[in-house]
């Protein structure tokens, strides 16, 4: 499975808009992803591995919630994004 960054999210992944990793599931790579760069799992997630309200994550287009129990496959795409609010 592949993560895809972009925008602010570059300067935490060395400016790699891409990522590979041999996971199973959502979790597995986050939490390998997060093992090669520990400062995204605070940015990301609280304290209670839920995704923070300020970040959004995307399976192959299709926003999640926060189901991390999600199978994946090789050819999965994660988007992970800062959401965007205003007034």
């Amino acid at each position: 499975m592949t993560f895809n960054f972009s925008g602010s999210l570059l300067r935490f992944v060395g400016y790699r808009r891409q990522l590979a990793y041999d996971a199973s599931t959502l979790g597995n790579a986050l939490n390998a992803l997060f093992a090669d760069y520990p400062e995204l799992r605070e940015l990301l997630m609280d304290q209670d591995f839920a995704f923070r309200r300020t970040m959004r994550l995307a399976i192959n287009s299709e926003v999640i919630r926060g189901d991390i129990s999600r199978p994946l496959t090789p050819n999965d795409s994660v988007e992970i994004m800062t959401a965007i609010s205003g007034g």
